[in-house]
């Protein structure tokens, strides 16, 4: 399984976690590594000895261990998971009366994405962020103008999709979407 910091645990990019089944670790051994920056061979022997193929991205490694202790201390990950399924929740309850189409059918806990009916998605991702200082995650390429997307991990509350639900309200008052 490979994963960056900036995802689940909704810290900083800058670190991976790979973690492997035994069957992996047997396959890197036996591998000729080609890649200086990739080489699993050397980072697993500079783990043995509690160390990083580079230098580390400390202040990440830092947030990432709060980030881990705050999760424990809140009940564990069970807890999170149920957690981040409420905000989700309640954020697509809450936009289901204004006028966006959902993207998915079944779509992950951690993040919603839309699809304004009559707007532009690139353009609301703007306005909340120059006007009201919400950040939503824009799409890019073919989807950028069709689709935005809206996390519901780290530190938000059912009161953050209130205020957004309310920004984007005041959106549709002013024929933005």
């Amino acid at each position: 399984m490979i994963t960056g910091s900036q995802k689940v645990l909704a810290c900083p990019p800058g670190i991976s976690i790979i973690i492997f089944d035994d069957i992996a670790l047997k396959r890197i051994q036996s591998i000729k590594v080609k890649s200086m920056y990739f080489n699993l061979k050397d980072a697993l022997l500079d783990m043995e000895r509690g160390q990083t193929p580079f230098t580390p991205a400390v202040g990440i490694l830092l947030q990432i261990n709060a980030r881990l202790h705050e999760i424990e201390k809140q009940g564990g990950a069970n807890a999170e998971i149920q957690r981040v399924a409420a905000q989700a929740q309640d954020f697509r309850e809450k936009i289901k009366a204004l006028p966006f189409k959902f993207v998915s059918e079944s779509p992950a806990n951690g993040v919603t994405p839309v699809h304004p009916i009559n707007g532009d998605a690139y353009e609301i991702f703007l306005k909340l962020k120059e006007e009201y200082n919400i950040w939503i995650c824009p799409n890019g390429g073919e989807l950028k103008n069709k689709i935005f997307r809206v996390g519901h991990i780290g530190a938000l509350t059912h009161e953050d999709n209130t205020i957004l639900i309310n920004a984007l309200w005041d959106l549709k008052r002013r024929n933005i979407l």
